[in-house]
């Protein structure tokens, strides 16, 4: 357990969280997604070996601190990129709800689904998507229209899949607005806005989720560790606002490119894994 662990390995622990907030922070702000995929990677070492979550509650335990990261750092990235009018509100407003449910889904039925099985489906997508995003084949609509069955429907699922895999949803949703028409800066900033119902949804199913486990780790609320998500989600705050402005200030082709590119590692790290 944490209370066990000598100076340098608490110092080890301090660092790894600092500089994973710091990539969370700035990745939020510049690609507008949540920084599920670099957390993750960094809780399931740090509460596996140095932390001692029990194996059986491991799993949860990442995805459920993740998602609590993610609200400080989808608030930050949101806020920044609304200062530049980069957030399509009209269709947040319909679309945000759909998410919420749906986010909640995710974490309920996390459990119950072969995590292989959901892995390859979404590395599959996301090498797909970020093909598409490359080339962009078609071409998005220049006339973005709010409607409401679409964003409802594509909503529910961008929160089940996030909700699943303890990320901001970022990867799903940034192409999905900006193959509506969308800016890939307005794309990016509309993306940061939903992550925030994305989190506080799944994260409050993962807590109530945990609510009865005794195994789990002091200062943990259900199957989010406190600890974790408070203070990286804070220090990611401060790295956000940089990856905002230079998500504003990069050419759209090149920021486009950039994104398709961050997909493909994605997805072809989840395919080898």
């Amino acid at each position: 357990m944490i209370e066990n662990l000598d100076q340098n390995q608490i110092i080890f622990i301090l660092i790894i969280l600092t500089a994973s907030a710091v990539v969370v922070g700035f990745m939020a702000g510049l690609f507008g997604i949540g920084g599920g995929i670099i957390i993750i990677p960094a809780f399931f070492y740090i509460f596996r070996y140095l932390v001692g979550v029990p194996e059986e509650a491991l799993s949860h335990t990442v995805l459920g601190t993740s998602l609590g990261v993610i609200i400080f750092s989808s608030l930050a990235s949101t806020y920044a990129h609304h200062k530049k009018g980069a957030v399509f509100w009209n269709l947040i407003k319909v679309i945000a709800p759909s998410i919420f449910i749906g986010s909640a889904l995710g974490a309920l039925t996390a459990s119950f689904i072969p995590s292989s099985t959901l892995q390859g489906l979404v590395a599959l997508f996301l090498v797909a998507i970020s093909i598409q995003m490359a080339f962009q084949f078609p071409p998005p609509s220049q006339n973005p229209r709010t409607k409401i069955i679409g964003p409802v429907i594509i909503g529910s699922g961008i929160g089940w899949f996030s909700g699943i895999f303890g990320i901001g949803g970022g990867v799903f949703s940034v192409p999905y607005f900006y193959h509506r028409g969308l800016e890939m800066t307005q794309a990016i900033g509309s993306s940061a806005a939903c992550g925030i119902p994305i989190a506080i949804s799944g994260a409050i199913s993962y807590m109530l989720l945990g609510s009865e486990i005794s195994s789990l780790p002091e200062f943990s609320l259900g199957y989010v560790y406190l600890p974790g998500a408070i203070l990286v989600g804070i220090a990611s705050i401060f790295s956000a606002s940089v990856g905002v402005r230079a998500a504003h200030r990069i050419k759209q082709r090149k920021l486009r490119i950039a994104f398709a590119l961050i997909l493909m590692i994605m997805g072809l790290n989840l395919l080898l894994r």
